[in-house]
């Protein structure tokens, strides 16, 4: 395991070392070890979450989209997906 030495403000420290006496972690060690992983979590759901939304504006710039102003076009719209997920479904039956 690698060794990595931080300088950290009084209140952040006093912080942690409160959680760890409160038994949130076994030490402070495991404490900033799962900060850390948690921090790298949100990075790479940052990351996925602004490829989905830069592809659906990809998909509105081109055209590729459904505007729903109504109760009807949206259930219009949802039967249409029913009917070709069923029909998807169906084909992989067999």
């Amino acid at each position: 395991m690698g060794i990595v030495q931080v300088s950290l403000p009084d209140e952040l420290k006093a912080l942690i070392e409160r959680q760890v006496a409160e038994g949130r972690a076994v030490d402070v060690e495991a404490y900033l070890a799962e900060a850390a992983r948690r921090y790298a979590e949100d990075l790479e759901f940052e990351s996925e979450l602004v490829a989905v939304a830069e592809a659906g504006i990809a998909d509105v710039e081109a055209g590729r989209h459904t505007t729903i102003a109504t109760r009807e076009d949206g259930e219009a719209w949802l039967d249409r997906k029913m009917a070709k997920l069923r029909d998807q479904l169906a084909k992989d039956k067999g």
